[in-house]
């Protein structure tokens, strides 16, 4: 009984080894491209015409691969590498659907490349290996690869205005917004004005400003520094890690670019932290804009610590001073003790008095000494006229106090 069975054992194998190798040979790849397969390329949306985009504006690659049967597998496309060209694959797989022609229904993949040129130039995308797996009719899978056809584009400053790239956004639209918090030295959250006036703030807190860069169609990495990097001596400044994100909603990408920067207030006085200004080309309406933030204006109140620490020089300078200025007044004083005063001095008491026969006495004792004269009118001044009219006014009436003292100093040797 096992003899029989043995036997018929080998009669099957037999027969299905027969069987198989009548089967129909497998076609390759190469052999089903134009019937059973299908490979197209082009830049952006137009297939026909040249295209030509700004600096930093994506140029979009899209590979369509079409089959009447079926993929076994997720089409793989080959990593896109051109000089001054960043190359991201948004997704990771293809996209899938079908389309009737005539009677027969095919399976297309898609893959959508965006290429963003750095510089301004003719560029060349090179034919792209697509690695597709299709069934055939024997049921089996083939797998091979299919190429694209090379083309080309080019890209240009838009604007003579554009003279660092770097700088500038290149999108349909963005926006940016900026957000504000303001912490106590206590570490308690301070509540702004709904009004949004000036409020005081003292040394030691903490302002924090945060600002967040919205821009569809581009790469976080492309987007330009929002928050400039200026000193200002009035603050301590931290940084803190930027943050890059790009997006997709439901086919929408959206790069965004977060920057936050905490300043602690370590003056009193004024603070001013600057405005924003970004410049913007946008790509629907072929013109140049500006994305614009308000920089703000804070009084910040010293404490004592601060305040001693800010005018630490002048308050000692105004000690120093002051102390030398008693002393010296002290002794000025100790020595009019046992001297005269001086007939300017006594001049000045009279006139502010108005003792005009001791104003009259120090103008003539002066006089007597300079010219050894004792009438006035005998005096050559350079003015003499003059001299002669305010000396006689001087010995009959009363005269101003600038009269008298032009007098005074009239009066040399």
């Amino acid at each position: 009984m096992r003899q029989i069975s043995f036997f018929l054992f080998l009669l099957l194998s037999a027969t299905s080894f027969s069987l198989y190798a009548r089967e129909e040979a497998s076609p390759t790849l190469r052999e089903l491209v134009n019937n059973k397969i299908t490979i197209t390329s082009w830049l952006n949306s137009d297939k026909n015409k040249t295209t030509t985009v700004a600096i930093n504006q994506p140029v979009i690659l899209t590979v369509d691969i079409a089959t009447p049967r079926w993929f076994t597998d997720g089409t793989a496309i080959e990593r896109i590498s051109i000089p001054n060209i960043i190359t991201q694959q948004r997704n990771l797989q293809a996209t899938n659907y079908s389309l009737m022609d005539g009677e027969q229904t095919w399976s297309h993949q898609r893959w959508e490349i965006p290429l963003f040129p750095q510089k301004s130039g003719q560029f060349t995308v090179p034919s792209i290996g697509v690695k597709v797996t299709v069934s055939v009719k024997t049921g089996k899978s083939i797998t091979g690869i299919l190429f694209t056809q090379p083309h080309r584009f080019s890209a240009k400053r838009p604007t003579s205005q554009m003279t660092n790239p770097d700088e500038w956004i290149v999108a349909p639209k963005a926006s940016l917004t900026q957000e504000w918090q303001y912490i106590s030295s206590t570490k308690n959250k301070i509540n702004t004005p709904n009004d949004n006036k000036t409020f005081q703030l003292k040394v030691g807190d903490v302002i924090t400003r945060t600002t967040v860069l919205e821009v569809p169609d581009s790469l976080a990495m492309l987007l330009p520094t929002v928050i400039p990097n200026e000193k200002i001596n009035a603050l301590q400044r931290y940084t803190d890690p930027v943050q890059l994100i790009d997006k997709n909603t439901r086919g929408n990408f959206t790069s965004i670019k977060k920057e936050s920067e905490t300043y602690i207030l370590q003056k009193g006085g004024k603070v001013t932290l600057p405005p924003i200004s970004i410049p913007f080309w946008n790509t629907t309406t072929q013109q140049s804009e500006t994305l614009f933030l308000e920089g703000k204006t804070f009084i910040v109140k010293h404490t004592l610590i601060s305040w001693l620490a800010a005018y630490w020089y002048c308050i000692s300078l105004f000690l120093i001073s002051s102390t030398i200025l008693v002393l010296l007044t002290k002794k000025i004083r100790l020595y009019y003790r046992t001297h005269p005063y001086p007939d300017f001095y006594l001049l000045c008491q009279s006139m502010y008095s108005h003792a005009w026969p001791s104003i009259r006495l120090y103008i003539y004792r002066k006089y007597a000494k300079k010219t050894d004269q004792l009438e006035l009118k005998k005096y050559q001044p350079n003015n003499k006229k003059e001299w002669d009219i305010q000396s006689e006014n001087l010995q009959t009436s009363e005269i101003s106090k600038i009269k008298t003292l032009w007098i005074w100093f009239k009066i040399k040797k």
